[in-house]
């Protein structure tokens, strides 16, 4: 896993800095299956302030698939 970055934009103006831990996907070998990418929200700020605590688990999971896309 690695930290990313990530800018979520919802609706007119909101920006949210996020800070993600991001694992890429990895091609199924004989070995091993194949899994896909994810990414797990460690920080969300607006204007500096941390209120990754008060986001509904639906922004997160907005969040979370929008930085997976946005590494693709």
């Amino acid at each position: 896993m690695r930290t990313i970055k990530y800018t979520y934009r919802h609706g007119e103006g909101l920006e949210l800095d996020c800070e993600l831990e991001y694992d890429p996907a990895e091609r199924e070998t004989e070995i091993t299956p194949a899994y896909p990418a994810i990414a797990i929200l460690i920080s969300a700020k607006a204007g500096g302030v941390d209120v990754t605590p008060l986001l509904s688990d639906y922004i997160v999971a907005m969040i979370e698939e929008g930085a997976v896309w946005s590494q693709s």
